[in-house]
């Protein structure tokens, strides 16, 4: 996706739940919900520190381009913030253990 250069943010709304809608000076509208990115495994502590409401809460804006949390701990650029799109985490890490121990399990009784 191209997004012009002269595009910015007008306006970031908190609408509950770690979701933001973003408001773009062409018209569009993007609603995120931050909560699966937060809460991955294997999640940088500086970001998950961001679970309380509170301090999800009180983000900037920066320049009407990209979106942070306190001093750039946890940012998100603005092609992400247009798209909606937030980056994808691993799957978490205890579900892969568990498996791999059904299956040495499932290998010992046979």
């Amino acid at each position: 996706m191209t997004i012009p250069a002269d595009i910015r943010i007008k306006k970031a709304t908190y609408v509950g739940d770690y979701t933001i809608r973003f408001t773009f000076t062409d018209g569009h509208v993007s609603e995120i919900d931050f909560h699966p990115f937060l809460s991955a495994a294997g999640q940088n502590p500086m970001n998950s520190q961001y679970l309380d409401v509170l301090r999800f809460r009180q983000f900037k804006l920066h320049r009407n381009v990209d979106v942070y949390w306190d001093d750039w701990e946890m940012c998100f650029r603005f092609e992400t913030l247009y798209t909606g799109k937030l980056p994808k985490m691993p799957k978490p890490l205890a579900r892969t253990v568990r498996r791999r121990s059904q299956t040495r399990a499932r290998a010992s009784k046979a």
